[in-house]
């Protein structure tokens, strides 16, 4: 291909196409979150959330049986996500400039600012020995109970939440938008919405929210299975590895599996662990070695996202770039 040749509007002709458009998308969605993020008071998502919750006040009920609350859950998730992803696919034909639309359901979904500053937030209370103070910020970034985590608890409860939302929440939406667009994306984020919200870890959520945890595992097992690999071949290969091979039991899914022991081997301190959630204690494997986190671990954990995030752009560019190579005409 002779690039001087290039005329500009070969060149536009080139960009019109989905599988360049996608990734420039994508590009650009992440640079503005990054430095524009959108605050959570504006954050759209929160009226998902709050729909969750008060439908399943009305239609999880104690005393329904196990089959009626799994049904019950099914028919709440299609209530929510369907009309939500037909109104969004109505706007996206409705517009003039479908890919603006698409660009913007991706920014609304990427809003990984928000909890890696709740959990700075976290480090500096606990660093400051401001216990009670860290247990309150703590709440929105996990489901277990927080009032009786100690130090060492808050820190591996901050760098777990920030492993597993670095891989679900951040590169499972770019995972499916370049996938399938921004209707991919958005359907992708209201069931991680739901997946929280209805998680079925706690008790009240045990039959309710196994149909959207169900779906939702299956749509990120991918996403969360590149994540633990980038992680691993950034940090370190070889202990993610033996870290993995040592927690076999049905504690972790092989994905979260992965990512825990990659995030332990970057960090080379001991993650998980027993847990409580609504009062019930859980008992988990831990992974890594003896070494216990502290305040300064999550500080080191977000800088390890950040690498992390700088490897996809990098990924996501060299791809644009092959594929402009080989769609532009000769």
């Amino acid at each position: 291909m002779d690039w001087p040749a290039l005329q500009l509007p070969e060149f536009l002709t080139v960009l019109q196409q989905p599988l360049l458009q996608q990734p420039l998308l994508a590009l650009l969605m992440i640079a503005l979150s990054a430095i524009f993020p959108l605050p959570s008071s504006y954050q759209p998502l929160q009226v998902v959330r709050q729909a969750a919750i008060g439908l399943a006040t009305r239609v999880n009920k104690p005393g329904y049986g196990k089959q009626q609350l799994f049904i019950s859950g099914s028919l709440a998730m299609l209530v929510l996500v369907l009309p939500l992803l037909a109104l969004a696919a109505a706007f996206a034909s409705l517009s003039e400039w479908p890919e603006f639309w698409h660009a913007l359901l991706l920014y609304c979904c990427l809003d990984w600012q928000q909890p890696r500053q709740q959990a700075l937030q976290v480090a500096a209370a606990v660093e400051k020995q401001q216990l009670s103070l860290a247990r309150d910020l703590i709440k929105p970034l996990v489901l277990r109970q927080s009032q009786q985590l100690s130090q060492v608890g808050l820190c591996k409860a901050s760098i777990e939440s920030l492993t597993l939302r670095l891989a679900k929440q951040w590169f499972g939406v770019l995972f499916w938008f370049l996938a399938g667009g921004g209707l991919a994306a958005f359907g992708y984020r209201l069931l991680l919405e739901l997946q929280q919200c209805w998680n079925p870890k706690q008790p009240d959520f045990a039959d309710f929210g196994q149909p959207v945890s169900r779906l939702f595992g299956l749509l990120a097992w991918l996403p969360q299975w590149l994540s633990a690999l980038l992680l691993a071949l950034l940090q370190n290969w070889r202990g993610s590895h033996y870290y993995r091979k040592l927690a076999q039991d049905g504690d972790y899914a092989l994905p979260q599996r992965w990512l825990l022991a990659a995030s332990s081997a970057a960090l080379q301190r001991n993650l998980a662990g027993p847990r409580y959630y609504s009062a019930t204690k859980q008992r988990r494997i831990r992974f890594g070695p003896p070494a216990e986190p502290n305040a300064y671990d999550i500080q080191r954990f977000v800088q390890i996202s950040r690498q992390f995030q700088h490897a996809v752009v990098l990924l996501i560019a060299s791809g644009w770039l092959l594929l402009m190579v080989a769609l532009s005409p000769l």
